[in-house]
């Protein structure tokens, strides 16, 4: 099969921010090495990948791959995969089916919102932290699929020297720090060394986590978000007792579109 590679840069309409992406759109799914050799290729955060679901014209299967495996529950990549797709068929709500969970987002031009699920911290699973992280003088942790450290403000989180080595010896998919960020914001920062990210520029299913920690523990149900990374992005997040919606856009880099090689 024939097949485009695009790429996007996610939670940003500046095409010289955000977090980059790539995404294809395929007829079925190769192989797990095929698609891992494009991912590497493609030198991006997270390359997506897109199977249409026969008989269902707005429902797509999806996959996510970092340039060294393949990852579960990728937002900005959903997001990615979204934005193909809106080019593609137009305005719509799209869902996104994978073994990790289904998302599902409804995509205007205007913006891109994610419904994403709430996940809570797990008191029967907590472990203590390792005693280099204590150094870090959180005010709070919990665990999700995620380790989240709750740091006392933003120069807290601003300021905090990543161990690489050892946040990629954690049991938990990846480290979390937060902080809220008065009246209506809070921050964070995403390390995630043992995918083959160290530090992600914008998480989208971190807010599974923040989300509702934030919502239970300020008592707002709208935050603004900002991710302190090295390149800007910020998006926004409304949550209900139900559901949880993310807000943000993306953007096109139509001069970096190549074709894939043939797939058998």
């Amino acid at each position: 099969m024939e097949a485009q590679l695009q790429f996007f840069k996610v939670f940003t309409d500046n095409p010289t921010k955000g977090n980059p992406a790539a995404c294809a759109l395929l007829s079925h799914w190769p192989d797990l090495d095929v698609l891992q050799a494009i991912a590497s290729e493609a030198e991006q955060v997270v390359t997506a990948f897109i199977v249409p679901v026969a008989d269902a014209p707005n429902q797509y299967q999806i996959r996510w791959f970092s340039c060294s495996q393949e990852i579960n529950l990728c937002g900005h990549g959903t997001l990615a995969a979204a934005a193909l797709v809106r080019e593609l068929k137009g305005e719509g709500c799209y869902q996104f089916l994978s073994q990790h969970g289904d998302l599902e987002v409804t995509a205007s031009f205007a913006a891109l919102q994610m419904v994403l699920p709430q996940w809570l911290p797990c008191p029967e699973t907590q472990t203590e932290l390792p005693p280099a992280l204590l150094a870090c003088q959180s005010i709070d942790y919990f665990q999700t699929r995620d380790l989240v450290l709750v740091l006392a403000d933003e120069q807290a989180v601003q300021q905090f020297q990543p161990d690489f080595t050892l946040i990629q010896q954690l049991e938990q998919h990846a480290l979390i720090i937060s902080a809220f960020s008065p009246p209506d914001s809070y921050v964070l920062r995403y390390f995630a060394p043992r995918i083959g990210i160290n530090e992600d520029i914008a998480t989208g299913s971190a807010q599974c986590s923040l989300a509702p920690y934030w919502f239970k523990k300020i008592g707002r149900t709208e935050f603004k978000v900002r991710q302190l990374s090295l390149i800007d992005a910020s998006f926004s997040v409304a949550i209900n007792t139900q559901q949880l919606h993310l807000k943000a856009q993306a953007v096109n880099l139509p001069h970096l579109t190549r074709p894939i090689a043939t797939i058998a």
